[in-house]
């Protein structure tokens, strides 16, 4: 970025208003910010996405696809965040992760040299554990490089109150830290021109 600043993009939450995984990335984000990043949230519920058809030309989509792959290309480091639904990452997560495929030919091309954190949020014990899995294999097909910490909230509902508010200190502390851990993560990732704008 041009300010020097780590730019953090975040993906996530559902077509649900009150997404927890979207409060979830919310979180993780805020303490990226506060870790000295800027920050960006692409919540799916207010991108309503369509489907994504391979043979499609990128100009056949419409505004928010462009906007979705512009912040991609952008990021210098992403947190997803997804529910996890029947075992696996939800539907709208997995779709929108499958329009960074027009970024094959980019250079770098798809998430090359960009740090992603991943949070997965869950109503049982397993299901959360299966859809982190699952990002961790889109984020290498995408030659990302996922962050040392991962952060599947099971019994989600014991873990925010009717709000969306984390209330369980645990996975509080894990969001923080992997806000946190990005943007460090990242960072070392680009030192020089980072390096150089903390010694102004």
């Amino acid at each position: 970025m041009a300010s020097g600043r780590l730019h953090v993009v975040g993906i996530g939450g559902t077509l649900r208003q009150h997404s927890l995984s979207r409060a979830a990335l919310e979180y993780a984000l805020r303490s990226a910010e506060a870790a000295g990043a800027s920050t960006e949230l692409l919540a799916l519920h207010d991108l309503k996405l369509p489907l994504y058809v391979p043979d499609q030309p990128l100009e056949d989509y419409g505004h928010n696809v462009h906007r979705l792959l512009e912040a991609v290309r952008r990021a210098d480091a992403m947190i997803w965040s997804t529910a996890a639904y029947h075992g696996t990452l939800a539907a709208p997560t997995k779709n929108a992760l499958e329009f960074i495929e027009f970024l094959k030919q980019h250079d770098p091309p798809y998430l090359h040299g960009k740090v992603v954190g991943l949070i997965a949020v869950a109503g049982g014990d397993i299901a959360a554990v299966n859809a982190i899995n699952a990002m961790v294999h889109i984020v290498h097909a995408l030659r990302g490089t996922v962050a040392p910490l991962l952060v599947p909230i099971a019994n989600a509902r014991r873990a925010f109150d009717a709000q969306g508010k984390v209330i369980d200190e645990k996975w509080a502390m894990r969001l923080d830290q992997l806000g946190k851990l990005v943007v460090e993560t990242a960072g070392k990732f680009q030192p020089r021109e980072h390096e150089l704008t903390l010694d102004l």
